[in-house]
């Protein structure tokens, strides 16, 4: 019985420490900078060789990762008898690094937004008028969310509809649909049986007979045709041309027409 309740207190204790780690390296510590920091916290002091002999790191490596960790605010070290020794922070520090980065960032964005006009005019201009962009990852998705954003237009889209949220689920709830509210950015959304509604409070919804279900993700905002391949790795085609988007969004309109006139509505 006390083996048993030992191994539950032991892997509840490695399930909290995993924790700790995804949650550190989310707000921008390094692996090293995570492994350090918890290993100094879990000491009231700790020297250099001290960390060298249980991490099995050389001391440059250490002093290099510490020195990360102190401009951020996390560690801070007192000098005993010519020796060195690293102490954690008070733990609240963690909450002033956010706020420092967070302005950071938003000082960031204020710069890039000033030289923004000088690079529209170094920038040369497509002479065929059209752009085409291909994008990889959760990371490419949440680019063109955020695009769609930014555009802040109503757009129509077809297709796998809920498939976005299946590879985002935090991202889509938390930041697009939040966003997309804030802007009043509606849709209009076909879609079948086969792969579900993907239901927000701005979107209207008709269903589309099964046999014209497809796998990808076909959405039209603004200038922009962009097509969703959901792969194991997700891809998303971003095709900006002004022709191009009014004939879809001419065809995505005879679609909307059709499945009203079959619904039997007026």
């Amino acid at each position: 019985m006390l083996s048993q309740i030992r191994t539950t207190y032991l892997n509840t204790k490695q399930l909290l420490v995993c924790v700790l780690k995804e949650t550190l390296k989310k707000i921008g510590l390094s692996k090293k900078e995570v492994d350090f920091y918890l290993l100094i916290m879990k000491h009231n002091e700790i020297t250099a060789s001290h960390i060298s002999k249980i991490s099995g790191e050389s001391r440059t490596h250490i002093y290099d990762t510490i020195a990360k960790l102190s401009e951020k605010g996390l560690v801070s070290h007192v000098v005993k008898n010519n020796v060195k020794y690293f102490r954690a922070t008070d733990s609240n520090k963690i909450i002033d690094y956010l706020e420092e980065k967070k302005s950071k960032i938003n000082e960031e964005k204020r710069d890039v937004l000033q030289i923004l006009p000088e690079l529209k005019k170094i920038q040369k201009e497509n002479p065929e008028n059209i752009r085409i962009e291909v994008y990889e990852g959760k990371e490419g998705i949440k680019t063109v969310m955020n695009d769609l954003i930014r555009e802040g237009k109503n757009f129509v889209t077809w297709g796998a509809t809920n498939k976005v949220k299946e590879y985002l689920p935090d991202f889509f709830i938390n930041k697009y649909l939040n966003e997309r509210k804030k802007k009043n950015i509606k849709a209009k959304q076909l879609f079948t049986d086969i792969h579900g509604i993907l239901k927000t409070p701005l979107s209207e919804n008709r269903k589309l007979p099964k046999e014209f279900a497809t796998p990808t993700t076909t959405a039209v905002y603004g200038d922009k045709v962009t097509i969703w391949l959901w792969l194991e790795i997700p891809r998303v085609i971003l095709i900006e041309n002004p022709e191009l988007a009014t004939s879809y969004k001419q065809h995505f309109g005879l679609m909307w027409e059709s499945v009203k006139i079959m619904r039997g509505e007026k």
